[in-house]
């Protein structure tokens, strides 16, 4: 009964995120903790709703569909990973011919817990600009369009500094390897304002689909404008503080 309650919910958030349809050059950073059994996702654009490329499971994994963004796939994959099913046995789904015809022109990124050491990514074929993933534990940064591979591999190293210091959380490696993709370039479409939406999310195991432990999104700034990670770097600090008074304030 609890599974189908989550399934209904994330049936709603669902058609929510289903428009617009498309967040073409983009990076993300898919992640999960297995100390904490935090799954999370961070991710930037030169597009307007980036936020509609994630796919979060607590407790279980998260999903990205970008490139042409097939929300279909990501539904699919959030579904398959609250079932227990792997990284590869998710993007082997979703990459059907059967099921997507225009598999060539998506991208996805697939981490879940119990399969750290084995996340997966599909790069189609036909995405456009510079494209390509890179993976560590539990961790798998991908993108389309951007400036180059060094998007990624900033990213990714980024994300793993944070993890062998031994005391960054998921949140907080998460934000890192965002920055790092921005320094090292982002999306080539948006020169020094990097991008123009920008989000991060992070699930606590016990967290329900549509409400997640932490959700900021910075939708599309003007072109030319504000660079989305940087104010989105504003919130996640204020988020921290605001974090830390409630701890101090419960018994």
């Amino acid at each position: 009964m609890k599974f189908q309650r989550a399934l209904a919910r994330l049936t709603v958030i669902s058609v929510v995120l289903a428009v617009p349809n498309f967040a073409m050059a983009t990076w993300s950073i898919t992640a999960v903790d297995p100390k904490t059994r935090e799954v999370g996702i961070a991710g930037a654009s030169c597009t307007d709703f980036v936020f509609g490329i994630a796919g979060v499971a607590p407790g279980k994994g998260v999903i990205v569909a970008q490139a042409m963004s097939n929300m279909k796939a990501k539904r699919v994959g959030v579904k398959m990973l609250l079932e227990g099913a792997s990284p590869q046995a998710v993007i082997t789904m979703i990459t059907n011919p059967e099921f997507d015809s225009n598999f060539s022109l998506q991208q996805y990124g697939v981490v879940a817990l119990g399969f750290e050491s084995k996340p997966a990514t599909y790069t189609g074929a036909d995405t456009d600009g510079w494209k390509g993933a890179a993976q560590g534990y539990g961790v798998s940064v991908q993108g389309n369009i951007l400036t180059d591979a060094k998007v990624v591999s900033a990213a990714l190293a980024a994300f793993e500094a944070g993890l062998r210091n031994g005391r960054a959380s998921l949140a907080d490696r998460l934000m890192a390897a965002l920055e790092a993709g921005a320094a090292s370039g982002g999306d080539s479409r948006c020169g020094a304002q990097k991008a123009r939406s920008a989000f991060i999310i992070v699930a606590k195991p016990t967290d329900e689909i549509t409400a997640p432990y932490l959700r900021l999104n910075i939708p599309g700034q003007e072109e030319h404008g504000a660079n989305p990670i940087s104010l989105l770097r504003k919130e996640y600090d204020a988020w921290l503080i605001s974090e830390l008074k409630n701890r101090e304030t419960v018994p």
